[in-house]
């Protein structure tokens, strides 16, 4: 493509991912409700033909990125049979799932057990409270868990790894958007179910994970690329 097309094709992209913020899902995170649009879906295809490279691309580091961590996880689960993939994808899919529910509720309080002090008061305050506040209720609800899958794994010296650090690619099937309550119209967003992409940040405290943050999953290609933290001393081959 030549320099002018390059630069139009910029500024479609610029343009599109600046209009219409729409707050959505458990992170408080935005999505673009024009995308959601007949319109917004043609240009989506169009996009995603014109930047099939670097698509392709972003998803073969993140594939060789989540093999090296379950390749280091796979010999963590010797001596740490709570650190295996399989028990990680299992325990991961119920902390989406019950984060969903309590978000869904209105009361994050639901899963202090599952989320740290951090997560707990920033979103219950920041977010949910606020939109109470406004007279608006934000629709979440999860119809399925597509895809979990590791990105970046940050371990400890701890015998018992405790404050590990893992980071992890999710596709949810969900639906996101804010309604008044009076009148049950749609004030953000659009109605109905879409394939949503985050990255979740975990820790792992007194023996269990608790979600520490959430981020777009426009920061997945970012975030696979960061080195990950696995101390020598705890004997691992990378």
């Amino acid at each position: 493509m030549s320099r002018k097309e390059w630069l139009i094709l910029l500024t479609v992209m610029v343009i599109l991912f600046t209009i219409d913020p729409v707050y959505a899902g458990p992170g408080g995170t935005v999505a673009k409700a024009f995308f959601k649009t007949w319109w917004g879906k043609l240009i989506l295809i169009v996009l995603t033909i014109v930047l099939l490279p670097l698509i392709i691309y972003i998803r073969l580091i993140e594939f060789r990125k989540a093999r090296k961590i379950k390749k280091v996880l796979a010999q963590l689960s010797v001596q740490h049979k709570s650190f295996h993939w399989l028990q990680l994808h299992k325990e991961f899919s119920n902390i989406i799932r019950r984060v969903y529910n309590a978000w869904s509720e209105e009361d994050l309080s639901e899963v202090k057990n599952y989320v740290n002090h951090w997560y707990w008061q920033n979103q219950q305050a920041v977010f949910l409270d606020q939109w109470k506040k406004e007279n608006l209720k934000n629709v979440s609800n999860l119809k399925e868990i597509s895809k979990i899958k590791p990105l970046y794994l940050e371990l400890t010296e701890d015998p018992n790894l405790e404050g590990s650090r893992i980071a992890i690619a999710i596709n949810v099937i969900a639906q996101d958007y804010l309604v008044d309550r009076d009148t049950q119209k749609v004030v953000q967003g659009k109605s109905g179910y879409d394939d949503l992409e985050y990255v979740w940040f975990l820790e792992y405290t007194e023996g269990k994970w608790l979600l520490d943050d959430i981020q777009e999953g426009g920061l997945s290609l970012e975030i696979a690329k960061t080195p990950d933290v696995i101390p020598e001393s705890i004997g691992v081959t990378l």
